[in-house]
């Protein structure tokens, strides 16, 4: 699942709506928001959390509340349900056999961070439904604040193995939220990290099940990639594109992996023909090279560079991956996830 996170307050409610039925459309099916967020006037909220939850119930789109004792002195349970919410986020404050109550008539999610084995135990002990519970992380406004990432992975591997779903949060591109506007991640390393990147390392190297985007909107090449992704491929933006065949190809890189580049496994299989050299110049991470004729029997041979390599006359760039989709690199690389290209003069950022 992939979500998205809603401020009731920061924008009008008529752009939340527009942003929710872009997302919607485009496979997003989870809505997070928050009832305790300290500026904000609980009687100015239901208004919008009905009309969003009334979205949600439209579309099967889960409708998850952060919520706190503080909430219920402003909102009931029955409210809340009126109101379309699906299930409530519960961060501290709130006793276990009280957790354990809710787990019977509501999805429940814990703050993924502060659970440990006594917890658990607690909540087993108050016969809580697990099948109702998850493991959701928070956001981090502040800068610097933001969760460390060898901790975060093992936090999360334990918490699948006791049968828990995972959700953490990536920053947008767009609209930054408030008070800040410098992310809402939950790994401090993807604040200033374009959103697919971050999407796509928690998924892959984190365990986590369920990401949201923290932010009130996404950039249009954001979107893009997303959408790559759902058809099955990684979308790489190219800058300073020359002329070749490899670009409208779809690759993996080779199983026997290479220490310095990605190899494409399809690009060799397809090409016949003659490459002159040209552009035969020094290769940084993130250089798109093609061999050659000098290279005799790796002629047509594709890569991506990981690493600074010398100029090679047997080697022509023919291009490079555009700036902000380099942390990808490692995780095609490790995973072999399939990958395409588009030049940067074709979408917007």
């Amino acid at each position: 699942m992939s979500g998205v996170l809603v401020s009731l307050t920061e924008q009008s409610l008529d752009k939340t709506m527009e942003y929710l039925r872009y997302m919607q459309l485009n496979g997003f099916n989870s809505i997070f928001t928050s009832l305790q967020i300290p500026e904000e006037d609980p009687r100015e909220l239901l208004e919008p959390l009905t009309r969003i939850g009334q979205f949600a119930l439209k579309h099967n789109m889960l409708f998850m509340v952060d919520v706190s004792p503080r909430t219920f002195k402003h909102f009931s349970l029955q409210q809340l349900k009126d109101s379309g919410v699906t299930g409530l986020r519960i961060d501290n404050g709130m006793e276990i056999a009280e957790i354990a109550g809710l787990t019977r008539e509501w999805r429940v999610a814990l703050n993924a961070s502060t659970i440990d084995q006594a917890f658990l135990d607690g909540l087993r002990g108050q016969q809580a439904n697990f099948a109702s519970l998850e493991a959701w992380h928070n956001y981090y406004p502040r800068p610097e604040t933001g969760l460390e990432l060898t901790i975060f992975q093992n936090q999360n591997r334990w918490l699948q193995s006791q049968g828990l779903t995972v959700a953490a949060f990536i920053p947008g591109d767009g609209d930054l939220r408030g008070p800040l506007h410098e992310g809402l991640p939950s790994l401090e390393k993807h604040r200033h990290r374009s959103p697919f990147a971050g999407y796509l390392e928690l998924v892959q190297e984190c365990f986590v099940d369920h990401v949201l985007i923290g932010d009130l909107s996404v950039s249009t090449w954001t979107m893009q990639q997303f959408l790559a992704w759902n058809e099955g491929a990684v979308l790489l933006g190219v800058e300073d594109q020359r002329p070749s065949h490899v670009w409208e190809a779809v690759h993996h890189n080779r199983p026997d992996i290479a220490r310095d580049v990605i190899r494409s496994e399809e690009a060799r299989h397809h090409f016949r023909g003659s490459i002159l050299p040209e552009h035969t110049v020094e290769r940084p991470a993130g250089a798109l090279t093609i061999d050659n004729d000098k290279y005799l029997r790796y002629r047509g041979e594709f890569q991506i560079v990981l690493h600074p390599l010398p100029a090679d006359e047997r080697v022509n760039v023919i291009g490079y991956v555009a700036r902000r989709d380099i942390p990808l690199l490692p995780l095609l690389h490790k995973h072999r996830l399939a990958f395409r290209f588009l030049a940067t003069a074709s979408y917007c950022e």
